[in-house]
């Protein structure tokens, strides 16, 4: 049965998924980060979603062991950065979620980007509260 499911999930994902955006293996943040940029903007301007589930995967690091990219931490937070400034500039409530992240360091860096988000304004307490859409 659950082999089933899995199928039917994976089905569903191919018809929904409209971006396909392929990375090397090593990818840095310069190209990593252009490509954030392009294909948040142009998915958000194309679904015009009611609200953004974030799937904020940190095994892009460099190291990871399974990520296969060389993404720094900086990287990370900028990453996070441009997804929430995307979402806010349209008004679009955004979950973020973590996951993935195989190394010591992954706690601190996801901290930083919400430190970061916090300070440029993004995340506060009062947006979660009174988020109008929601």
């Amino acid at each position: 049965q659950l082999h089933h499911v899995v199928r039917y999930k994976n089905i569903f994902e191919l018809r929904a998924i409209k971006r396909k955006v392929e990375l090397e293996w090593g990818t840095e943040d310069t190209e990593y980060l252009q490509k954030v940029h392009t294909h948040v903007e142009g998915a958000l301007n194309e679904l015009k979603p009611d609200i953004i589930v974030y799937n904020a995967g940190t095994d892009i690091l460099d190291g990871d062991p399974l990520g296969g990219l060389a993404i720094s931490p900086q990287g990370i937070v900028k990453r996070d950065e441009v997804v929430f400034k995307a979402a806010r500039s349209r008004g679009i409530p955004i979950l973020m979620v973590t996951s993935g992240g195989y190394q010591k360091r992954t706690a601190r860096i996801i901290a930083d980007s919400i430190l970061n988000l916090h300070n440029l304004g993004l995340i506060d307490k009062e947006l979660a509260t009174n988020c109008p859409p929601c």
